[in-house]
């Protein structure tokens, strides 16, 4: 047993974010512990199923995404409302996206944080906890016995019921549900033909059977009577006789291994930063999970926070770093708030959706609303407001270019696995030499030679056009924090205030 009761940073939930928060910390030398109310993380439940292409990007960027691949199934198109869009067809290089039970994501996450030295609490519960001008202090029942911890930074990342967002006193505000669905892992004996089924009808829109795992489906409908208490657990009856009202059979429902419902209602806070407390994944935004946004979205979360806190932890940035974590996720969590409203929307019965949903598809046959579309759900079009007077890939996500080390050619993103930032060469003849003390703090690598490297513009994966590139500054995180365009003679100032602002 840990009878270690002081870490630099503790973690409050042990779902997909939390777990890689810890890792991010633990991986930049940062002394995390996570703290679980259940007895264990999450077993066979698909729960959120959905990892979108920026997931999988950041997953590349810690040496995990060929684990996930190997397990997942691979998505090569992106759903728009049940309606897939090909991006690939127009950009070849389009990161896909992948299929794998939550459960599983969260077993990989959880090996990789043991790996890393990461200590994990079980059965520990959260009861109250108090900040200090440096630290603040937990009071936490353990095995049931009351216990406290100190910690110079607390994160909650305690689900849709936070206990830390609601002792921080933030409001959550938003809209209630007006219509409510049911969803489980299943076994079938007669399973739709060809092992996978998204449906549409007049009475309930669009429903879902898919096959997820051997002999396992996943079932997903809106139920025609809301439910007399939407606390109240779903039985095997339940949603047997939602399916038959709904669909018309039930499949052969033979036994379920979960089963839950949600609803329609979507909600953000205002502030994700508390002092020393932060408000991250669905402690901080939840939302219908049509669209497959929340897995996701927490887990950005924590790679957008966990670079910075350890800076911050490490004495080599100041406090006011971490409210750029407010700024940055803010803006993003309400985009996808947007967008699942949206989705959610398009899923429900009646003929003037059904008439939308004609328009729509009319749409999607255009190339550059798939494009963009794509680049919205899949989390690859994000770009922080910050940079919007910017070169177009200053604030969004960069690519994951060929370069050239000392260790020979490898990928960008294989370089960022150590969560170290990066400063990119893009013309090998004319080397930049950062100021000190970057030059310790940064790895400089040579890009390998694009196919339009002499062209003024460059059509890049994904971003598209944007006007050639001399130098590109890369946080841990792998966004664009600066660049110098090929075209413009090297403004030194502007780099060393992207270095300050982001590094310290």
């Amino acid at each position: 047993m840990n009878n270690k009761n002081e870490y630099a940073v503790i973690i409050a939930g042990a779902g997909p974010t939390g777990l890689m928060l810890a890792c991010e910390l633990n991986l930049m030398g940062v002394d995390v512990a996570v703290f679980e109310r259940r007895e264990q993380g999450t077993t066979g439940a698909s729960r959120a199923p959905g990892i979108h292409s920026r997931t999988m990007e950041i997953l590349a960027m810690r040496g995990l995404a060929d684990r996930f691949r190997q397990a997942g199934t691979s998505l090569p198109f992106v759903l728009f409302s049940g309606m897939p869009m090909h991006p690939k067809s127009m950009d070849p290089d389009w990161p896909d996206g992948l299929i794998l039970p939550q459960h599983q994501t969260e077993a990989f996450l959880l090996e990789r944080a043991l790996a890393l030295g990461v200590v994990i609490h079980w059965s520990t519960e959260l009861l109250y906890f108090q900040q200090e001008e440096s630290q603040v202090t937990l009071w936490v029942k353990e095995q049931g016995a009351v216990k406290t911890f100190r910690a110079q930074y607390l994160a909650g990342c305690d689900g849709g019921s936070s206990v830390i967002r609601k002792l921080c006193g933030e409001p959550f505000s938003g809209e209630d549900a007006v219509s409510h669905w049911l969803v489980a892992d299943v076994q079938l004996d007669r399973p739709p033909a060809d092992g996978a089924a998204f449906g549409r009808n007049l009475r309930i829109g669009t429903y879902q059977v898919t096959d997820i795992e051997d002999d396992w489906f996943r079932v997903s409908l809106l139920t025609l009577v809301p439910p007399q208490d939407r606390y109240a657990p779903v039985t095997l009856e339940e949603l047997r006789q939602a399916m038959i009202e709904g669909i018309g059979t039930d499949f052969g429902l033979r036994s379920a291994r979960w089963l839950s419902r949600f609803g329609d209602g979507f909600r953000q806070v205002q502030q994700y930063r508390h002092q020393r407390v932060f408000l991250l994944g669905d402690a901080a935004h939840t939302h219908s999970p049509i669209g497959g946004q929340g897995l996701n979205l927490g887990i950005q979360d924590a790679f957008n926070l966990g670079w910075k806190l350890a800076l911050v932890v490490q004495g080599q940035a100041p406090g006011s770093l971490l409210d750029t974590f407010n700024e940055e996720r803010k803006e993003v969590g309400a985009a996808v708030l947007k967008i699942a409203r949206a989705q959610t929307a398009l899923i429900k019965p009646g003929t003037q959706i059904e008439a939308l949903r004609g328009l729509i598809a009319d749409l999607l046959t255009m190339p550059d609303v798939i494009l963009h579309l794509s680049k919205l759900f899949s989390g690859l079009g994000a770009r922080y407001s910050w940079a919007a007077d910017q070169h177009p890939l200053v604030g969004q996500r960069v690519p994951d270019f060929q370069i050239r080390t000392g260790k020979g050619a490898r990928t960008l993103f294989e370089q960022l696995q150590n969560g170290r930032p990066v400063l990119l060469h893009f013309d090998a003849k004319n080397r930049l030499i950062l100021p000190e003390p970057y030059t310790t703090r940064v790895d400089s690598v040579e890009v390998a030679p694009l196919a339009d490297r002499g062209e003024p513009v460059w059509k890049l994966p994904v971003v598209g056009q944007v006007p050639a590139l001399a130098y590109a500054f890369v946080r841990p995180d792998g966004i664009v924090a600066w660049v110098q365009p090929a075209a413009d003679a090297l403004d030194a100032d502007q780099l060393n205030t992207a270095l300050q602002t982001w590094l310290g």
